[in-house]
């Protein structure tokens, strides 16, 4: 499955340590299936922080919704554009 996530920041590997606290749905790190709302985020992350949006893209094996110790919110049919996977 295709995952994107945007930033100000190309993410090579993912480190929950440094994700920030008090996101919607805690410390995370936050996914969608949805390449533009990606694209969005990352324009919205660039525009508050500073520098270029970045779409980071990841190729993970569905086997990676039963990862144990990460807590997946995954909103299946329930996705929308504000949210799709949240990660902690």
């Amino acid at each position: 499955m295709l995952l994107y996530h945007g930033s100000n920041t190309d993410i090579k590997e993912i480190n929950l340590a440094m994700c920030r606290p008090y996101k919607d749905f805690g410390q995370g790190f936050y996914l969608t299936v949805m390449k533009e709302q990606a694209e969005k985020m990352a324009s919205r992350v660039a525009r508050i922080y500073g520098g270029l949006p970045v779409l980071n893209v990841y190729e993970l094996d569905d086997a990676f919704l039963q990862t144990e110790g990460l807590n997946i919110k995954n909103f299946g049919t329930e996705t929308s554009e504000e949210c799709s996977c949240a990660v902690k």
